[in-house]
């Protein structure tokens, strides 16, 4: 198929004018027609009744008085010209034959048929429409007696008037829909240009963040309508779009960077164990060490991941009633053996009548975290407690769900104020050599935080001394029901 040219798009605008003047063309179309046809229906009756009338008339003044059958003709030529309709006459007898008619049919054969003289004999009255030198008239044709004998009177009408008028009407009709159209297609582009108005400046700031300024936003809609909800929806979509890109953004500076030492470490103890032959237990020894670095890398990406997945907003929570008191046990056991190794007390206090609303496996990674800071940053022989409470909302009229704060107490060396939030920030440590002795990854905090966040809560650095620290974890919960 070869092309000649190529046509110009048909804008969603021209399309929405088009379309909208093609249905009121038709709709008014339909009604134009509905009137004239209405009016040319009317008019004829109207015609037909004066004729029938006239008909009456002149078949009973026909065949009164005196004398035999005759015809009563006015002078009309006296009159205004358009002023009256001339009457046309004609009279035939029982054998069809004409016998007298108006002067103005002089010369001319009978006006109707045969059979519509016999029907009006007969008693019926027929309506005839003909044409008299090329005027269209219609005739009434009625029976009259005189001393016995029938005739068939003919009393005709010219309608030129009416078809006339009907002219006229279909003139204005049409004239009047063209002008409707011209007219709704003006408003109608106009109007569309209005309502797209603000689609158009959507799509310009649309195209202005696809070239990568995901920071920008859709202004806010002026109206709650459908272009005002899109425009809600849009944002949104735009914040998470954002959230996920800087996640992203996030993970591959984070993850260049944290990664990059290990795996050089690891390259260079491999680099110098087959430099040269060693024993058996030395290889063993290298390859055990490389080992223990692995499995730091698989929970930092571990960790990484999770905590893109949960900045980027996307991931659908499906929430349960959890009971504390088995969740944390759970926990404690999971840090039962670096717990002991330093003599840390491990305890719950009051968790048995709480219950929080979370995904269990995210929540479990909260309270997890929490309590491995507490025993990584506590004391020899210190402890760690495990305390929540619930906080009612006030009593305001609104409506707000109660609030489970759980708190983790250690008896550490305490944070200085000055670094109480800075320990939520992504791979930030207090103490930096015992972070990497220990294998921690500066990640657990942020995961902490960006989780509750998913989850409608937070986290926070309660109170802290140098007897200690107390972080409270916020999220929708409840007291146990006592049976």
């Amino acid at each position: 198929m070869i092309r000649v040219g190529f046509a110009r798009p048909v804008t969603f605008r021209a399309r929405l004018t088009l379309r909208w003047t093609l249905a009121v063309g038709v709709l008014l179309g339909v009604a134009n027609l509905a009137i004239y046809a209405t009016a040319r229906v009317s008019l004829h009756r109207w015609l037909d009744g004066h004729v029938r009338t006239l008909a009456a008339t002149e078949a009973a003044s026909s065949t009164d008085g005196l004398e035999d059958v005759h015809l009563h003709e006015k002078p009309f030529g006296q009159f205004d010209a358009g002023a009256f309709t001339e009457k046309l006459v004609q009279i035939f007898d029982a054998q069809g034959r004409l016998v007298l008619q108006s002067s103005g049919l002089e010369g001319l054969p009978g006006l109707i048929d045969a059979g519509h003289i016999a029907a009006a004999l007969d008693g019926r009255a027929p309506m005839v429409s003909t044409d008299v030198q090329g005027r269209p008239l219609r005739i009434a044709v009625l029976r009259a007696m005189r001393d016995d004998r029938p005739f068939a009177v003919a009393v005709g009408l010219f309608a030129d008037d009416v078809e006339e008028g009907l002219s006229r009407l279909a003139v204005i009709l049409v004239t009047v829909w063209g002008i409707s159209l011209i007219a709704t297609a003006t408003i109608g582009a106009g109007l569309a240009g209005r309502a797209l108005a603000p689609v158009a400046r959507i799509t310009e700031r649309a195209a202005w963040i696809a070239r990568g300024n995901f920071d920008a936003r859709l202004d806010a809609p002026v109206a709650h309508d459908e272009v005002g909800r899109m425009t809600l929806l849009l944002n949104s979509m735009l914040e998470r779009l954002q959230a996920a890109v800087e996640a992203n953004r996030r993970f591959a500076a984070d993850a260049s960077h944290e990664l990059r030492a290990p795996l050089t470490a690891m390259a260079g103890e491999l680099d110098v164990a087959l430099r040269h032959p060693r024993e058996a237990a030395a290889y063993r020894e290298t390859i055990a060490h490389v080992r223990r670095r692995l499995d730091a890398l698989t929970r930092l990406t571990g960790d990484l991941i999770l905590l893109v997945r949960t900045q980027e907003g996307t991931r659908d929570l499906v929430r349960h009633a959890i009971d504390l008191s088995p969740l944390v046990a759970e926990t404690f056991q999971r840090h039962a053996d670096e717990a002991s190794a330093r003599q840390v007390r491990l305890s719950q206090v009051g968790i048995e009548a709480v219950r929080v609303y979370a995904e269990p496996g995210l929540f479990a990674r909260v309270l997890d975290n929490v309590v491995a800071n507490a025993v990584l940053y506590n004391r020899d022989g210190g402890e760690v407690v495990v305390t929540a409470t619930v906080e009612e909302p006030p009593e305001d009229g609104s409506w707000t769900a109660p609030t489970a704060v759980i708190r983790v107490t250690d008896t550490g060396t305490g944070i200085p104020a000055d670094q109480r939030e800075r320990v939520f920030d992504r791979f930030y440590r207090l103490d930096q050599s015992r972070a990497r002795r220990t294998g921690g990854s500066g990640l657990g905090l942020a995961i902490c935080r960006e989780v509750l966040a998913l989850h409608g809560g937070g986290i926070e650095v309660e109170h802290s001394s140098p007897d200690g620290t107390t972080i409270a974890i916020r999220v929708a919960g409840n007291a146990v029901p006592r049976g």
